[in-house]
């Protein structure tokens, strides 16, 4: 019987096999014959590492000691993890050096922590990473390996990385300035549904250069002759009265109506707790 359906399903993949395979003929001869300048860039996907496995018993024991306050019984059991590649249990080591709670305070080895984590694929972990080389604290300040670290969890899908991402693009900060990729990223955490970046858009989008001006058709000398003149000065609407004020919805009456032409750039946006287990 598993013989007959190993059969049966070979004779449909090559049944479908050769559907498929002359469309395929068909656009990559399409594609050959275009010229290379028609070829687009290549898409650069959004990755989304692997999920970190479900904790261990073990693990669960730690966060138990953690929220009883005992940061030190937490650290004696996490750091074992930790040092088994335990990604989740790295990042609670590393917050326990970066605070002081349970062990003496190490910021050094808590980035150490963080970016090996990081390293391997854990977004929260590259946020931490990217908070601390952008803030310090105990590190030098490093843009270059906040804006480094932003990227890669942007990547992997954090609204808050992508947010920050697009800020330092905007601004310039650890790397070229460049609207472009910030408004990309701002439009990428928005969708995320990040509220900063949907203001943030808000108030760029109005703020960039619009189509130039067409050009007027040249009026011949006959149109400005003082008969044409008259006649349209008489279909000329007469000026609106002194009196006559624009009426402001009341939720903007404390607004300008006018648009900057150089928005001021945001600030960071920070978790609102790093301390998840």
């Amino acid at each position: 019987m598993t013989a007959r359906i190993e059969h049966s399903n070979e004779c449909l993949w090559t049944r479908l096999g050769g559907a498929i395979a002359l469309p395929g003929l068909a656009l990559f001869l399409m594609l050959a014959a275009m010229p290379h300048s028609a070829h687009a860039a290549p898409v650069q996907v959004l990755t989304h590492p692997e999920p970190v496995p479900p904790p261990s018993e073990r693990f669960k024991e730690g966060v138990t000691a953690y929220d009883k306050g005992d940061f030190t019984k937490a650290f004696e059991i996490w750091l074992p993890l930790a040092q088994q590649a335990d990604l989740a249990a790295m990042r609670n080591v590393a917050l326990l050096l970066r605070t002081g709670k349970g062990v003496k305070r190490d910021p050094v080895r808590a980035l150490w922590f963080y970016e090996e984590a990081g390293s391997k694929g854990f977004a929260l972990a590259q946020v931490n990473a990217a908070f601390m080389h952008l803030e310090g604290g105990g590190v030098p300040k490093n843009l270059e390996a906040a804006a480094f670290w932003f990227h890669e969890a942007a990547r992997a899908g954090s609204p808050i990385a992508q947010y920050n991402l697009a800020v330092m693009y905007e601004r310039g900060s650890g790397v070229e300035k460049d609207m472009a990729k910030a408004l990309g990223w701002y439009a990428l955490a928005a969708r995320s549904g990040s509220r900063l970046a949907i203001a943030r858009l808000e108030t760029l989008a109005p703020a960039l250069a619009g189509p130039p001006a067409p050009e007027r058709a040249p009026q011949s000398p006959a149109d400005m002759s003082p008969e044409n003149t008259a006649q349209q000065s008489i279909n000329v609407p007469p000026p609106a009265p002194d009196t006559a004020t624009l009426e402001v919805p009341p939720a903007e009456q404390d607004e300008t109506s006018q648009t900057p032409e150089n928005p001021a750039p945001p600030a960071f946006e920070k978790p609102d707790s790093q301390e998840d287990q």
